[in-house]
């Protein structure tokens, strides 16, 4: 056998390069490689794809809101809904005015407690225009720490138009009626619900001539949670007719057409066993009259009528329909 070397050294040296190149190609990638962000706001959001009737009851209770405001201040104004939106609690305090109306509501049957958030700068917008000013009128202050009695007024009538239009936008799913309960003018003071708790925002934009504010709802999530079927698709779980046309008339129209045997029961009576056994033919069995006809639908009693004769035919004339358990 002659000796020969399976691979020379220069291809062994050619081999180990290019598995070292392979190595550090593969370091490079996992160097530059990094996580992808979550976002955890995903669930919120998709808890808000499941309520879609959620949108609708807003919106009638948007126009709802400005036929009260309108009543109001004797002028035209315009509600829409923004976005709804999920948000963490220590997000939405955040997110309210330094000063403003915040009014805590109790809304029957649901539980925990909703904030109807007014800012400052709309409520001296609001007294302005509740007392006649200048259509661009405002005239408030910025620096300021406190609403005047005037202003808190203002937002106890606004309050009341919201809540008015709450109960009459939301009674086609659920019956509601709301209840003031507490009023803050710092969100730094509002008591804080459960850690992590997640609010629903439902931003109003209210406009009024040139002016355009925002009216905010803060409602726990775990309120509106128990409504989640009420508030779904409307077409979800329910069978269309549409689905099988023409069955149901099918069946019915089959079913009126099938046969059934009718009996007329005259008469009975009643024998021993001893009796029973005797009889032959030609034997005569006693029976008593009939003065009642039991009519049996395939052995079934059905009716009890009367015996008798029409058009030259024995017949039977129904008396009584008997009742039957369902």
């Amino acid at each position: 056998m002659v000796d020969k070397e399976v691979l020379s050294e220069g291809e062994l040296e050619a081999l180990m390069g290019s598995v070292s190149d392979e190595a550090a190609a593969g370091q490079n990638a996992a160097a530059t490689r990094h996580c992808a962000s979550f976002d955890f706001s995903t669930r919120e959001q998709t808890l808000l794809v499941q309520m879609p009737v959620l949108k609708t009851l807003t919106e009638k209770q948007a126009m709802s809101f400005a036929q009260g405001l309108q009543s109001l201040f004797k002028a035209p104004v315009e509600v829409q809904v923004a976005d709804i939106r999920p948000m963490k609690q220590e997000e939405a305090l955040l997110s309210m005015p330094e000063l403003a109306g915040i009014t805590q509501i109790k809304t029957a049957p649901l539980n925990g407690t909703s904030m109807v958030v007014v800012s400052g700068d709309a409520l001296s917008f609001f007294v302005n225009q509740y007392f006649g000013g200048w259509a661009g009128g405002g005239g408030h202050k910025s620096n300021r720490t406190n609403l005047t009695p005037t202003e808190r007024r203002i937002n106890d009538l606004v309050v009341g138009r919201f809540l008015s239009a709450l109960t009459e936008g939301w009674q086609e799913k659920i019956s509601l009626s709301g209840e003031v309960c507490g009023f803050e003018t710092n969100p730094d003071f509002i008591q804080p619900l459960a850690a992590g708790e997640l609010l629903l925002k439902f931003p109003f934009v209210i406009k009024l001539f040139d002016w355009e504010g925002i009216i905010d709802w803060f409602i726990p999530y775990a309120a509106i949670e128990p409504l989640k079927n009420r508030l779904g698709n409307p077409a979800a779980g329910q069978t269309s007719k549409t689905d099988v046309p023409g069955w149901e008339a099918f069946f019915r129209r089959e079913l009126l057409s099938v046969e059934l045997e009718v009996s007329g029961v005259f008469t009975s009576k009643n024998m021993s066993l001893s009796d029973v056994m005797r009889l032959r033919k030609g034997v005569v069995i006693p029976l008593a009259a009939p003065t009642a006809v039991t009519l049996c639908i395939e052995g079934a009693p059905f009716c009890v009528g009367e015996h008798g004769a029409m058009s030259g035919r024995k017949s039977i004339k129904i008396k009584q329909v008997l009742k039957h358990d369902s």
